[in-house]
């Protein structure tokens, strides 16, 4: 598969940090999911995120970020 048949998943989780799906699939690839998660984590327990104005479902991404890493331990 060439460059320009990769399918790409721009999708954001994280609307306060701009991490998308593929970035995070491609952190867990590399291990260093858990780095990336405990960076949101971080930032979600410091109060410097802004969910509820900035993510559609007004909710934590945390839940997704769990949801992903279930997704790539079955692949």
């Amino acid at each position: 598969m060439d460059c320009c048949e990769q399918s790409h998943n721009d999708e954001l989780i994280c609307y306060c940090f701009n991490i998308t799906k593929d970035a995070f699939l491609h952190a867990l690839s590399e291990n260093k999911g858990k780095t990336l998660m405990d960076f949101v984590i971080y930032q979600t327990k410091n109060n410097y995120c802004n969910c509820e104005q900035l993510n559609p479902s007004k909710s934590c991404c945390l839940k997704d970020f769990k949801r992903l890493i279930k997704v790539s331990e079955n692949n």
